[in-house]
């Protein structure tokens, strides 16, 4: 019994922090990053759009176990200029 109660509450602790981990890796972006950093951050993308010198990477990310928000990192000339959850830029993302 001690042991079952062991495992579960390890498992239970595990989830939590895991979920929590995640959305708190925005809060290691930078302005002036590169594509290539954020990716190595945040991992892949959920998609991609993009228009002459701009690029938007969205990603949807974990804030709790059980909800997750839509962050968003704006690229343009190959840099970070904004990053945020959505609708932090005033428009769509």
């Amino acid at each position: 019994m001690l042991v079952k109660r062991s495992v579960l509450i390890l498992c239970a602790a595990v989830l939590l922090f895991g979920c929590a981990a995640s959305a708190k890796k925005i809060n290691d972006l930078n302005i002036g990053m590169s594509k290539a950093d954020v990716i190595r951050l945040m991992g892949q993308p959920n998609y991609t759009s993009g228009s002459a010198n701009v690029e938007i990477l969205s990603y949807k990310l974990k804030s709790d176990c059980c909800f997750s928000d839509t962050f968003f990192v704006r690229i343009k000339d190959g840099k970070v200029d904004r990053f945020g959850q959505q609708g932090s830029f005033g428009t769509y993302y």
